[in-house]
């Protein structure tokens, strides 16, 4: 019976590691407020590689119709962490949410050399005559919702030309339904993706207004942050450092791909997640992807540039489209200490020189 129990006694010893061992490598689940209708390069490659596993996490997918939506789900507990565009981080944060963002997923910019990685574009079909701003005056705009950013910096467009905004009428559509309600006049002008713009000049003539970046008037502006609660991210900030690394490591591997193969590897995972046909693959690689490195030059890596965030949130007030009385500093919206610390576990410097004073 001694000898049993010390044979027992040595198998449940030997077993015990693989326990501990099991519940240490079991994944962290994080809910990810994502807008399928508007992918982004960035979640499409850390997906792809398995980067987040990596890191020891498993994203579950929660989809959002737009921005708007995507932030009540955050404030709510429906998900702890979304991709946001600044304006609506700072509508909501106007009116007390206490939300922070801590990363970029994605930069738009035109380059020195003329090379542009641009998100949308303000078009309109040639047959409707719409050459300048001031032509959308009497017209209907489709937007994909009231709280993006490219939306509210047409309106200081407008207002700058003496245009008034309300002259224009906005309709929401989503961006993939944008061609068909361009072709069937349901709107006469867009601010459309860039892979859903060539969708519709494959159809017919478009005129393009301005670019993405022409509408924000920014050097180096972003599609989206990485925003969460200010308590969930302080309560979790081992979690939120790993989603950081990982999209780092998604990068990492998409400035390499674009490097050595022309940008093979990503096209195809573009490809297989966005079920884009060849065509509209390649143009969402070109302008969504194939710019990866050339934003280092401007930023450390998926830093969030303090300019967009003072040149929004001053378009806004000024647009009286911030309706709190909340303080907008940018040291109250942004919080480096999450992506700071992921670049130091990985071992990438933090250059003080590319931080906007």
């Amino acid at each position: 019976m001694r000898r049993m129990l010390a044979i027992l006694a040595l198998g449940l010893g030997l077993m015990a590691p693989a326990v501990v061992l099991a519940a240490e490598t079991k994944p962290i689940a994080v809910k990810y407020a994502y807008q399928p209708t508007a992918p982004i390069a960035t979640f499409i490659a850390a997906t792809g590689i398995g980067a987040f596993e990596k890191e020891g996490l498993k994203v579950e997918v929660e989809n959002g119709t737009e921005p708007a939506v995507m932030m009540q789900m955050i404030q709510a507990g429906q998900a702890q962490l979304t991709g946001s565009g600044i304006p609506s981080l700072l509508q909501v944060s106007s009116v007390g949410a206490k939300l922070r963002a801590v990363a970029t997923l994605e930069y738009t910019f035109t380059d020195d050399d003329g090379f542009s990685a641009e998100a949308v574009f303000l078009v309109a079909p040639q047959d409707r005559g719409i050459k300048t701003l001031a032509d959308l005056k009497g017209r209907r705009l489709a937007i994909s919702s009231y709280s993006t950013a490219w939306s509210h910096a047409l309106t200081s467009h407008l207002i700058e030309r003496n245009i008034n905004p309300k002259d224009v009428t906005y309709l929401v559509v989503p961006f993939p339904q944008m061609p068909g309600a361009l072709l069937t006049r349901e709107v006469d002008a867009a601010i459309i993706t860039s892979t859903e713009y060539v969708r519709t000049a494959q159809r017919t003539p478009v005129e393009v207004l301005m670019s993405g970046t022409q509408l924000t008037r920014m050097k180096l502006d972003l599609t989206q942050a990485i925003v969460g609660r200010d308590d969930w991210l302080r309560q979790n900030e081992d979690t939120v450092v790993r989603f950081i690394k990982a999209l780092y490591r998604a990068r990492q591997f998409m400035q390499q791909d674009n490097a050595e193969t022309g940008g093979r590897k990503v096209r195809q995972m573009i490809q297989a997640q966005t079920k884009f046909d060849e065509s509209l693959s390649e143009t969402y690689y070109k302008y969504r992807a194939a710019y990866v490195g050339r934003e280092l030059k401007h930023t450390n890596p998926l830093d969030i540039p303090k300019s967009t965030v003072v040149r929004y949130r001053d378009t806004m007030a000024d647009a009286k489209l911030l309706t709190g009385k909340a303080p907008l500093e940018y040291d109250t919206l942004v919080d480096h200490r999450y992506l700071k610390r992921a670049l130091a576990e990985l071992g990438v410097a933090w250059d003080p020189t590319k931080v906007e004073p």
